[in-house]
């Protein structure tokens, strides 16, 4: 059998290599949760910040939820059944541990905390520094002004 000598050749596999990597680490980590970890789903319902945990079978006994510096951590186990000849198990079992990053913008106590049908649902509040708020403009019409007619802002703002 003859090589070719294909001086790009190594170079190219090494991109694609280094390519996938990068893609695997930044673009698309993962398919969802580290392994053992409930899938969480995070997004924005009117004026709150929702986030959702996948808890199938957990009791709320069995889950701590902390926020600390912005820093929300959702911790539990996920008890096994008695030991059995198992043919397969995908049900998973063992302590785990998730955290992730609040936005600044909302208040870290959640409104609402409560685990139904293998869901555990957090709601925090929009902080009210991060509200849009109206400012209301007054003129004063001073004559002679020679600078022109002057604004100023009257009073706190309404939501």
């Amino acid at each position: 059998m003859i090589d070719r000598y294909e001086p790009l050749g190594r170079t190219m596999r090494l991109r694609h290599v280094m390519d996938r990597l990068l893609e695997d680490a930044f673009v698309a980590p993962g398919a969802g949760a580290p392994t053992g970890c409930p899938s969480l789903d995070l997004y924005e319902e009117n004026d709150s910040l929702i986030v959702e945990a996948h808890l199938p079978g957990m009791k709320p006994d069995d889950i701590v939820v902390s926020v600390e510096n912005g820093v929300l951590t959702i911790c539990g186990e996920m008890k096994a059944e008695e030991e059995r000849n198992y043919l397969l198990r995908e049900k998973r079992s063992g302590r785990f541990s998730r955290s992730l990053q609040l936005p600044p913008t909302y208040a870290p106590d959640p409104s609402e905390a409560r685990v139904e049908h293998g869901e555990l649902r957090l709601a925090f509040p929009k902080a009210e520094s991060a509200k849009p708020r109206r400012i209301q403009i007054s003129t004063t019409g001073q004559k002679g002004a020679t600078n022109g007619p002057q604004k100023s802002v009257a009073g706190s703002a309404a939501s």
